[in-house]
């Protein structure tokens, strides 16, 4: 199984509500393992939950899971940031430029959520990818996927950079935790899977 967080956007916000339910059918079902899921819009501001989307059938946001975490880096100063483009992050300074030619988990899930739109986040834990494109597809959805263990690091690293003097250090971090990222990805997984229980 493959542990992934993936953004499903569409052309239409209405969708949205109606794959956050889908979703948990399929988690339902046993198809798809849904650990949590959340609607995200993107304002010029930058993102939060739709207004109404806690109420939405399917909502299930883990408080403490992953993508919580994740919420409340895009929700804070990092949201900012990333919402002003790795190109005028990177400033020029060569270890920005660098990252700039990598695949960021955090940069490619803000970009994922153009302004003005919602899109649905989630962690899951596919056995088939097959199974949510094809559902998310029949709405009009376009699934991308990042590995779980990435956005954890990354979300980790992120937590502490808090402006733009940060940002160097949140890439000096991501660079060292990658390494260990598996590790600490199973960890936390184990410590979450036991709140559940």
């Amino acid at each position: 199984m493959d542990d992934n967080v993936v953004i499903v956007k569409f052309a239409e916000e209405s969708k949205a509500y109606q794959a956050l339910s889908d979703l948990n059918r399929l988690g339902d079902d046993g198809k798809v393992d849904v650990r949590s899921a959340i609607l995200l819009e993107r304002t010029d501001d930058g993102f939060g939950i739709p207004e109404g989307a806690d109420t939405a059938e399917g909502f299930d946001m883990v408080a403490g899971g992953l993508i919580g975490m994740l919420v409340g880096v895009l929700a804070g100063p990092v949201g900012v940031l990333l919402g002003a483009s790795m190109g005028t992050l990177a400033g020029g300074t060569a270890d920005l430029a660098r990252l700039a030619d990598e695949d960021l988990a955090l940069d490619g899930i803000s970009k994922d959520i153009e302004p003005g739109s919602t899109a649905l986040v989630a962690e899951v834990g596919e056995y088939a990818v097959e199974v949510l494109d094809e559902a998310m597809g029949a709405l009009g959805g376009t699934v991308t996927r990042r590995p779980a263990s990435d956005v954890y690091a990354e979300v980790v690293a992120a937590e502490d950079a808090e402006n733009d003097a940060d940002w160097a250090a949140f890439i000096s971090k991501l660079d060292e935790q990658r390494a260990e990222r598996k590790a600490k990805w199973d960890a936390f997984k184990e410590k979450a899977s036991a709140r559940i229980s």
